[in-house]
């Protein structure tokens, strides 16, 4: 029998695969901000659980048994070898900012982080411990044909930044409040419906 339907889920959590566990779970919580909600051996695996909603148990698994040599991305070094990139939504600009604040004095360079403006929302790129490509981002109020990539300058302020996005949006093919692109999309999609 063919499906009516599409299934009725919901992204909820990842696990990586790591080789030094420690210095992964010290980024993920001191960098990140998650908390450890479990530890436990299993299947011969060491594996911390963390998250940042009391709603999820986790929303990152890390787990030992990362091979200590895995090569590279062979097509851009920037992405991991298996997983391109994990994102992450923050709240403003203020709080991406921060981010980038932190990233510094954690010792990363300019040349190890990414800032970026897609039109549709800022981002900042970087690596984790284990080359993992992170990217920390706020969303805009609009939306415009992907993909774009302009430099993010954090020497202009909040206001500076949202005013020129928002102004170069409007000259770009496809430009609409993101509201009206979301509505569009979720008549498109099915609403994952939560257990009662």
């Amino acid at each position: 029998m063919s499906p009516t339907r599409k299934p009725n889920l919901m992204f909820s959590h990842f696990g990586l695969s790591v080789t030094d566990l420690p210095k992964m779970e010290a980024f993920y919580t001191d960098m990140m901000g998650f908390t450890v909600t479990d530890r436990c051996d299993v299947a011969g695996l060491e594996v911390v659980f963390m998250s940042r909603d009391p709603l999820d148990h986790h929303q990152i698994v890390l787990a030992t048994g990362r091979p200590k040599n895995m090569p590279g991305n062979t097509g851009n070094p920037m992405f991991g070898p298996c997983i391109n990139q994990i994102s992450f939504r923050m709240g403003s600009l203020a709080d991406l900012r921060d981010m980038h604040v932190r990233l510094k004095a954690a010792g990363y360079t300019d040349e190890q982080m990414l800032l970026g403006n897609h039109g549709i929302g800022w981002s900042i790129y970087f690596p984790d411990p284990e080359g993992n490509l992170l990217e920390c981002f706020v969303d805009s109020d609009w939306y415009i044909d992907q993909p774009v990539l302009t430099p993010l300058d954090f020497a202009l302020s909040d206001e500076e930044i949202e005013a020129a996005t928002k102004a170069s949006c409007e000259k770009s093919p496809g430009f609409e409040p993101i509201s009206t692109w979301r509505g569009r999309m979720a008549s498109k999609m099915q609403k994952f419906a939560p257990p009662k």
